[in-house]
């Protein structure tokens, strides 16, 4: 019985930051390779922008295009489709698949087609309609159209299939209610292999967008010492999140002395969101967690090798008595 080749689907240019444009993939077609890009266009041609956005009324509805550009020698053929978003700690954005239930952005936005052919360096433009419904919540929503190549066969592998995209903003209008939480995961020290030297503190994050909007967060982190006798201060921006979605990021604060306890705390220095700031409308108590900073680390494994070997000289002595 014949079973059909799997097929890989590998995403270009989706994950990378908020405010960038997709990068153009590239596919080894067989007689050479396919490079191609989906950007915001109008109806004659690309028109430079990053992303498609809206600010819209429940139940109005936005033209727009996108368009399908092959840098190939070979004509391609590539089908479109619309999709929701979503945010997790391990990507900064991600748009859902095709065997996802079309919800959000993907169910409200009608493709003029669904499989476009380019020919030999050139461009398709494609008819966008975003209709937004009666129901729609206030807020800021996310998604994407993409544009998958035919699966392309390798040698002793799955068939891969390659997707580019651009990326859907919609906020509808209403009420705006930003929120956020902060989570310190872990906290902990890196001693300097000279006892005396300072060290550093990693801090792992988390901040939760629970508002109705994508904010960018600024966080300010300090670490001080028993009484005052040792402070630093440092900034992180983890980046852009979407509503309902979490951002993980790492801080690293060098130059740490080992003075034993310090507190570490994490604060939101300000909130951004399209550019505007919300710091009054965002408030988000501190989180604070106590690391020791002891030049322990370096010297617990040479202890623990000195044991050890102490421990083997014993029984070793030990059993040259009992042999002789």
């Amino acid at each position: 019985m014949h079973r059909p080749r799997p097929v890989v689907v590998l995403v270009v240019g989706l994950l990378m930051a908020i405010a960038g444009s997709a990068a153009p993939a590239r596919a080894d077609a067989g007689k050479g390779q396919q490079t191609w890009a989906l950007v915001p266009a109008t109806a004659k041609g690309p028109d430079g922008r990053a992303s498609l956005e809206y600010v819209a009324e429940p139940g109005s509805t936005q033209p727009d295009w996108v368009a399908v550009r092959n840098f190939s020698e070979q004509p391609l053929t590539v089908s479109l489709a619309a999709l929701a978003a979503t945010q997790t700690t391990q990507n900064t954005f991600e748009l859902l698949t095709s065997d996802d239930p079309a919800h959000g952005v993907g169910a409200w936005t009608d493709l003029g087609k669904s499989e476009v052919t380019v020919p030999v360096r050139d461009e398709v433009v494609v008819a966008v309609t975003l209709k937004v419904p009666d129901s729609a919540e206030p807020g800021d929503h996310a998604g994407g159209i993409v544009a998958v190549n035919q699966a392309t066969p390798s040698e002793g592998g799955p068939a891969v299939q390659y997707r580019v995209g651009t990326r859907i903003y919609l906020r509808v209008a209403g009420a705006v209610t930003p929120s956020m939480d902060l989570a310190v995961k872990d906290a902990a020290f890196t001693a300097n292999p000279v006892p005396v030297a300072p060290g550093a503190i990693r801090v792992a994050a988390e901040a939760a967008n629970t508002g109705n909007v994508r904010l960018n967060p600024t966080l300010d982190v300090r670490v001080t010492a028993l009484f005052g006798w040792w402070s630093a201060a440092t900034v992180s921006e983890p980046g852009e999140v979407l509503p309902d979605g979490r951002l993980a990021t790492t801080i690293d604060v060098p130059q740490v002395p080992p003075l034993g306890p310090v507190w570490v705390t994490i604060d939101l220095a300000e909130v951004q969101s399209r550019g505007q700031d919300m710091t009054a409308a965002v408030v988000v108590p501190q989180q604070t967690v106590v690391v020791w900073a002891v030049p322990w680390a370096p010297w617990a494994a040479g202890a623990l090798v000195l044991a050890a070997g102490a421990v083997v000289l014993l029984a070793w002595r030990r059993r040259r008595r009992a042999a002789g």
